[in-house]
């Protein structure tokens, strides 16, 4: 039975970041097992784009008063919906409308920081209303039932999926020449460089560089990302690696061009205290870098054993100056232990959790 599925995002098709990478990949695995998605989101441009049979998405509206009336206006004419999928737990309370006004289920994604404190009033009430909530980690599936009334068996973990175009291969010798990067060996962290994202952990390894350097006097931290915080970044780089060199930054680096940047790395660091998940792990893993992330948040799920990396206290310097050395001599990933990980695994999660909402009993139209 093919399920028609309006999808309430903040971001798809169109548009860069993990959440946008997160929501195609789902959308993509569910219309292989035959939904129709129609896919409404605040902000991106699909204008050109050729979407994947089944998908279509309308264009971006921003502001939430004009989202809420388009997206209350496009679902009725889009009747019968069977799923209303909310990628944003903002817009929970008017997923949670639109659900009832058209006796559909109500699918909500949580990611991490978004459900990570105590929220009260509708959108609280609307996260408890969902008829089924799937988080990326367990750890934002802990934190959201520490505060929320729901019951367990309504949250599901759904984590992350890797790209097939992330895979093992050789470093490129062409973009090493081309960054002027050295010998090595080479520190890479990926990811947006803004002011609100600041517990990725930037600063934690710049002030290692100078240690990190009387043992491996080439080595060089590499940082591709680009975002509001970037100048001030770039200045305390520069406060705690003076060293020329000793920290470099790419600006933003396309999607296409991360498989030969991660190859060509000899560690992936992040040590984030606020990571949802941090599908940049898996991508680094999934092509043979062994990755340091932060403990204390998602990433414990990216990073599932010693076979693909560790997570260390973001604030303790020692550890994850111990933690770098270590990984730096101990080789390259075997792609088996994120295998989990690839699309089929998690086209086969996301289609069973359909199945099982499609099979839990509708609501009449208008019921709380």
């Amino acid at each position: 039975m093919t399920a028609r599925i309006l999808a309430l995002v903040g971001d798809c098709y169109g548009a860069r970041g993990g959440i946008a990478r997160y929501n195609r990949d789902l959308f993509e695995a569910l219309a292989g097992g035959e939904a129709e998605i129609l896919v409404l989101p605040r902000l991106g441009d699909a204008g050109g784009l050729s979407l994947p049979s089944g998908i279509s998405q309308r264009p971006a509206v921003f502001g939430q008063l004009k989202f809420s009336i388009s997206a209350i206006w496009t679902a009725w004419r889009h009747r019968p919906i069977d799923v209303v999928f909310c990628g944003h737990v903002f817009m929970a309370p008017l997923a949670f409308i639109i659900a009832r006004l058209l006796g559909a289920h109500c699918w909500l994604q949580a990611h991490g920081t978004d459900v990570w404190g105590d929220r009260r009033g509708i959108v609280r009430a609307a996260i408890e209303a969902a008829d089924q909530v799937t988080t990326v980690s367990r750890a934002t599936r802990r934190i959201l039932l520490g505060w929320a009334d729901l019951a367990p068996e309504r949250v599901r973990v759904l984590p992350n999926t890797v790209g097939d175009q992330f895979v093992p291969g050789p470093p490129s010798a062409s973009l090493r020449e081309r960054l002027a990067l050295g010998p090595g060996p080479i520190l890479l962290t990926v990811g947006r460089l803004a002011a609100s994202e600041r517990y990725k952990g930037h600063e934690q390894v710049f002030a290692c560089v100078s240690v990190l350097r009387a043992a491996f006097p080439t080595l060089v931290h590499v940082v591709a990302g680009d975002g509001d915080d970037r100048a001030r970044l770039e200045a305390r780089a520069a406060e705690l690696a003076p060293a020329p060199g000793a920290v470099r930054f790419l600006g933003y680096v396309p999607d296409e061009d991360l498989p030969d940047l991660y190859r060509l790395a000899d560690l992936f660091v992040m040590p984030s205290s606020e990571e949802g998940f941090g599908i940049v792990y898996l991508e680094a893993a999934a092509c043979g870098l062994r990755v340091i992330g932060g403990a204390g948040g998602g990433a414990g799920d990216a990073i599932p054993d010693a076979r693909v990396g560790l997570t260390v206290d973001p604030h303790d310097r020692s550890a994850l100056i111990c933690a770098i050395q270590r990984l730096l001599g101990q080789g390259r990933v075997d792609p088996a232990a994120i295998e989990a990980y690839r699309r089929p695994h998690f086209a086969v999660a996301a289609r069973l959790l359909l199945a099982r909402l499609q099979a839990r009993p509708r609501r009449k139209r208008g019921a709380p």
